[in-house]
């Protein structure tokens, strides 16, 4: 049998997107709900950066502000440092996801610009040239 290696699929080590994950229940949650769907495969882990988009902005104002400044600190680490897999989920499906939510009105990316580290940034406002969209905030 060949086994062909999926280099979108969530690492099994301690990983960026684990990192975001454990700092909050509800985004923790999130990373449990979707590995176990997934089991016994490896979930993507551009679904697990939209996983966690997707609780970041349900979530949004029952997190602590250190909580969601930390979130944004791994992902700007993530994008520097991470592997390519890792980079691509915050940036396809993290930060992209926060931007279409909204652009959807289901979520104010003003709330988080602050927050945005350079490279974070740079992906978000290349995002919008590419769209022709405006992201509040940027």
């Amino acid at each position: 049998m060949i086994r062909v290696r999926h280099i979108d699929r969530m690492p099994r080590d301690e990983s960026y997107l684990e990192r975001i994950a454990d700092l909050a229940p509800q985004l923790r949650e999130v990373l449990a709900k979707l590995k176990a769907e997934w089991s016994p495969e490896v979930v993507s882990v551009t679904l697990v950066g939209t996983g966690l988009a997707e609780a970041l902005v349900e979530h949004f104002n029952r997190l602590p502000r250190s909580t969601i400044q930390s979130v944004f600190e791994l992902c700007e680490q993530a994008l520097e440092d991470g592997s390519a897999q890792e980079r691509a989920a915050l940036s396809t499906g993290f930060l992209e996801s926060l931007q279409h939510a909204d652009g959807t009105k289901a979520f104010d990316f003003r709330s988080v610009v602050g927050f945005l580290g350079p490279k974070s940034r740079e992906h978000c406002s290349a995002m919008d040239r590419f769209w022709k969209a405006t992201t509040n905030g940027l």
